[in-house]
């Protein structure tokens, strides 16, 4: 062929390659026929030439010897890999590459973004690739519908190979052929590409409240680890904000932080914000740091701008270290109340606390032991007028906790299990009459055995597992009572049947003697329907009243407790727990169904717990939630939720929202109603929309449907 006509041939995919790279070997030619003479080359038929990886595919191509120059015949396309193809009408390139032009162009990125050009332009070093008279689109454009759901056209796009972004000057942006916005220029990362400096997609929000606004992120990359996003938001009705979100990585951890400030007519002249930040960091000799800070202006600012439901917030910085067999903890805690009718100087919001604690192997069982510092401080002196005097409470706090356990398997299978643990604690309180400022000593000693049955079968396909529990749990009836601030909800299911305390926190320890009986179900089969399913109940020697009504403990015997678990994978699945007594009178009950197929996706939960004053839960609860979503046609998908109190027959919220989503865009569309209201909380109604744009950066373009259905 000669070195010259080789050399075009590495040259020609060098060019017209969507990112350079430099050749190794020679090209290989593979043609129908090749004819030589005096001042030319000429291949014809089914021309591909390999080089690279990459694979030239043309109708005819000639070399020219005196011109040095190869021109290409089309339809000609170029393939390299799955990273683009190039389509092409006809292509000339010379020896130095400044003369290599292509003329009706199409390049197809990523097999996202397609961009149609009169002519194609690349410069010598191969990282800029000039585009003119352009159309891109990421939708595909089938024979029943020619004209895509959008298009961008410009007069020119400059495809920069090292950053990986498209520069288009004099863009014009079209839904269904109709101009709708015009840019002199205008830049996006080009497809894949995770992580750009420019503007993401903005959202767009009304409610009854701020009005209706618009919020336009813009994200900084400000190095491979961190970033940095300002979303300006704005309404018509004055309110402003400006949203920043900062994150940053290192070896040994992250941090983010994000927040707000600005101003609107519910506060006026008053400055209204949040922050909110948290991170994580490996420390040396396996500790580790774990902080999150939260903070906002007012009460209401977290649900008047949608960022969150939390009513209580926390702030938190912890050193802690978790190994096998030792865990050391040091943390404060900030507790702020944002609930309608409580006061953060009155609450416990202020907490300290260090532990440590081990276990070890002895006398063939386990042993452990923990100790434990705490404390914790409101910052009022005094109770104010209309609390009670325990409102200026503070309380110090030292714990300290060793226990024995031991396994034995007896007989036919019976699981006996040995145990016996004490719990000592020391508290100091101060500013509350009734403990008179004074020291408060406890020491609750535990004893007790417990035997586990279990009976298995198993048929080939399904194995059934039957067990039953008893055990017997000895301690005393009589105790100095403490404050209680950390153990004023337990709770009662089939995890703590077997637990020598159902109060959460250290501040109460149940008491007396009692029997706990459980027999559970387990049908496991290798495909079909799962069950799980559990009855219990505990009995006492007295009824100590420790337990507040409605936690089905509140007796000498506790109300049943049954529970039912099934599901066929993740298809259907039910989970529902019920507390009863011996009358049927149910304190608290639950049930939870999910189902999902291809098509649709629901969740539904009812709610019952009975009225409990000192849970902060003066009436009943019996509340529907409903959550489901439904493919309406192979674009839509639509969603509903639903939440509804039976004890005062109205709903407290309720949303719908539709979101089309094709090969080429996503459009969000949600309206969301929260009836709930307060002296300060607002009923207001919320609508809400995005578009996002496929084809740029890195979204999912690829698990998109096919438009054309191909």
């Amino acid at each position: 062929m000669g070195k010259g006509f080789a050399y075009l041939l590495v040259a020609m995919l060098i060019a017209t390659a969507p990112a350079a790279r430099a050749q190794t070997g020679p090209a290989t030619l593979v043609a129908d026929d090749i004819a030589f003479d005096q001042g030319s080359l000429t291949a014809s038929g089914a021309v591909e030439i390999f080089a690279d990886g990459r694979v030239l595919r043309a109708r005819r191509l000639t070399y020219l010897r005196e011109e040095d120059r190869l021109l290409v015949e089309g339809p000609l396309t170029l393939v390299d890999g799955d990273r683009s193809i190039l389509v092409a009408d006809f292509a000339s390139l010379s020896r130095d590459l400044r003369g290599s032009v292509l003329r009706g162009a199409r390049l197809v990125l990523d097999r996202r973004l397609q961009i149609a050009a009169n002519e194609v332009v690349r410069d010598e070093a191969g990282r800029y690739t000039q585009l003119y008279e352009t159309v891109a689109s990421s939708c595909e454009v089938c024979a029943d519908r020619p004209t895509p759901l959008w298009q961008i056209r410009a007069r020119r796009i400059v495809r920069d190979e090292v950053e990986r972004q498209l520069y288009f000057e004099g863009a014009r942006f079209e839904v269904a052929g109709v101009p709708v916005a015009w840019f002199p220029t205008l830049r996006l990362p080009g497809p894949g590409l995770a992580r750009s400096t420019g503007f993401l997609a903005p959202r767009f929000r009304s409610d009854d409240i701020l009005g209706t606004g618009v919020t336009v992120p813009y994200f900084v990359a400000l190095g491979p680890s961190r970033d940095l996003t300002v979303a300006p938001f704005a309404t018509n009705r004055g309110a402003t904000a400006l949203n920043l979100r900062y994150r940053q990585a290192f070896d040994a951890g992250a941090f983010a932080i994000e927040g707000a400030f600005g101003r609107d007519d519910t506060r006026r002249g008053s400055t209204r914000g949040y922050v909110f930040a948290d991170g994580s960091f490996v420390l040396p000799l396996n500790y580790r740091l774990d902080f999150d800070l939260e903070a906002v202006t007012d009460d209401t600012y977290l649900l008047d701008y949608a960022i969150t439901e939390k009513d209580r917030l926390d702030s938190r910085i912890a050193l802690s270290r978790v190994e096998r067999d030792n865990r050391i903890l040091a943390e404060v805690i900030a507790f702020r109340t944002l609930r309608d009718g409580e006061r953060s100087d009155t609450l416990p919001s202020r907490v300290v606390t260090l532990t440590r604690e081990q276990r070890r192997d002895l006398w063939g069982g386990i042993r452990s032991w923990q100790i434990e510092a705490h404390g914790r401080e409101r910052p009022v002196s005094v109770a104010p007028p209309g609390f009670p005097p325990s409102s200026a409470r503070d309380v110090a706090r030292l714990s300290a906790s060793a226990g024995w356990r031991r396994h034995w398997v007896l007989g036919p299978g019976l699981v006996t299990t040995a145990f016996a643990e004490g719990h000592l604690d020391v508290y100091q309180v101060a500013q509350d009459p009734t403990f008179a400022d004074r020291m408060v000593t406890r020491f609750v000693p535990y004893a007790g055995l417990e035997a586990r049955l279990p009976l298995v079968r198993h048929d080939g396909t399904v194995r059934h597992v039957l067990q039953s529990i008893a055990q017997i749990v000895l301690a005393p009836d009589r105790r100095p009572a403490v404050p209680n601030e950390d153990s004023i909800t337990p709770e009662f299911d089939e995890g703590n049947l077997t637990a020598t305390s159902r109060f959460p926190g250290r501040d109460v320890r149940e008491l007396g003697r009692r029997v706990n009986l459980g027999l559970s179900y387990a049908r496991e089969p290798l495909e079909g329907w799962s069950v799980d399913a559990f009855v219990g109940r505990t009995f006492r020697t007295r009824d100590l009243t420790q337990f507040p009504t409605g936690t089905g403990l509140d007796s000498k015997a506790s109300d049943w407790l049954v529970s039912l678990a099934a599901g066929t994978g993740e298809r259907i699945s039910v989970l529902s727990r019920t507390l009863f007594d011996d009358r049927l009178d149910v304190s608290r009950s639950e049930t939870i169904l999910r189902w999902r197929d291809a098509d649709a996706r629901l969740e539904t939960r009812y709610t019952f717990l009975e009225a409990d004053a000192a849970a902060g839960r003066p009436i009943d609860t019996s509340e529907w939630g409903l959550d489901a979503g439904v493919d309406l046609t192979a674009d839509w998908t639509g969603r509903v939720n639903w939440r509804y109190d039976f004890v005062t027959n109205d709903a407290s919220r309720a949303g719908i929202g539709l979101t089309y989503r094709s090969d080429c865009v996503t459009v969000d569309f949600d309206v969301e109603r929260r009836f709930t209201s307060g002296s300060v909380l607002q009923s207001t109604t919320l609508f809400g929309l995005s578009v996002e744009l496929a084809g740029f950066g890195a979204d999912d373009a690829r698990k998109r449907r096919n438009r054309c259905g191909t």
